[in-house]
């Protein structure tokens, strides 16, 4: 698939081929998309997060923490 470089992108993707941080500008792009595809993914958790919390489906820190040591004491065996 072709991709056309908005101008204003170009010194920065040479900057970073030229500090070798990356070979080309396919690399430099295909990074890009490899953390955009991150952030949307955070996002949809993040959403979901908050339709638990409005559907009340939530604990407090202290809970939480409590939970996970016992897990983990569980774990250990102790």
């Amino acid at each position: 698939m072709p991709t056309q470089i908005p101008p204003e992108f170009e010194p920065f993707i040479e900057s970073l081929i030229a500090q070798r941080r990356y070979f080309s500008a396919q690399e430099v792009l295909a990074e890009g998309l490899r953390l955009l595809k991150a952030k949307e993914s955070l996002t949809d958790e993040v959403k979901h997060g908050f339709e638990q919390l409005d559907e009340g489906r939530h604990v407090d820190g202290p809970t939480a923490i409590n939970a996970l040591r016992t897990k983990l004491l569980e774990r250990e065996g102790t």
